[in-house]
């Protein structure tokens, strides 16, 4: 049975509530231009812990349909009690992977993966958009999202906060994945035999206090022992210095953000 990487606690679930807020409120032309309108069907793959999946049922509506895919039980069983306390019981979340989903191919007006490719090796990633592709119904749209882990900055700079960052670029490589993968992402959808119809780039200005309590800077740490590319000693010593950080008044993290849409002709 597959884990979560990323350890779910409330603090963790909040920042992926803040992080679906504000892809509505910066992405929702983009999301109605790909299909996430009223009556659409529509699926989040990788849909973690469920709030984007919140988001695009509210935007399909009942009369539409949104189902979340995630492989891990525990971020499964957290989106299902995410959609019922938003009143969303009707919304599936299923198992299966970006590259098995389950779900039934060519019945989707958009299919939405955010911040998964990365945490993929590049053979995956290929064989994942081929397969995201062919749940797209003719003029669907495949919407993707993710970073470039090594250009992440700290302000003010701090080089614990930045060395940490590196290391979690480092723990990504060890696994054979990408961690520069987000600006690859319109070649990746001109790969799987979609035409690209909207490629962007921006920075994200998080407050410190997040990487505080929550983020994959602390949240991976326990894998990043097991893989042997970190120890405890640093664990403590990072705790440490993200709690420093956080107090810092004005206190910021730039995260870098790729997205970009690919289009079924036919």
């Amino acid at each position: 049975m597959a884990t979560y990487s990323l350890q779910l606690d409330e603090a963790e679930r909040a920042r992926y509530r803040m992080m679906a807020a504000h892809a509505v409120q910066a992405e929702g032309e983009l999301w109605a231009r790909a299909g996430v309108v009223p009556g659409a069907a529509v699926a989040d793959v990788g849909c973690g812990p469920g709030a984007t999946l919140v988001e695009l049922a509210r935007a399909v509506g009942p009369e539409g349909r949104a189902v979340g895919v995630e492989p891990a039980a525990e971020a499964r069983q957290a989106a299902r009690q995410e959609l019922d306390g938003a009143g969303l019981a009707a919304v599936g979340v299923v198992e299966g992977t970006a590259g098995a989903t389950g779900l039934e191919p060519g019945a989707f007006d958009c299919v939405m993966v955010r911040h998964v490719l990365a945490h993929n090796q590049p053979a995956a990633v290929a064989a994942a958009l081929a397969h995201l592709a062919g749940l797209l119904r003719p003029g669907g749209h495949l919407y993707v999202v993710d970073t470039d882990l090594d250009a992440f900055r700290s302000s003010p700079a701090d080089p614990a906060m930045e060395a940490m960052a590196e290391r979690y670029s480092a723990f990504h490589r060890s696994l054979g994945n990408d961690p520069r993968i987000g600006p690859q992402l319109p070649a990746l959808l001109a790969g799987a035999g979609l035409a690209v119809v909207v490629k962007r780039g921006e920075w994200l200005a998080l407050p410190g206090v997040l990487v505080r309590d929550g983020g994959p800077l602390r949240s991976a740490q326990a894998a990043m022992v097991a893989a042997g590319v970190a120890s405890e000693a640093e664990l403590a010593g990072w705790d440490s210095a993200r709690h420093r950080f956080a107090d810092v008044p004005g206190a910021t993290i730039w995260a870098p953000m790729f997205l970009a849409v690919g289009q079924r002709l036919a």
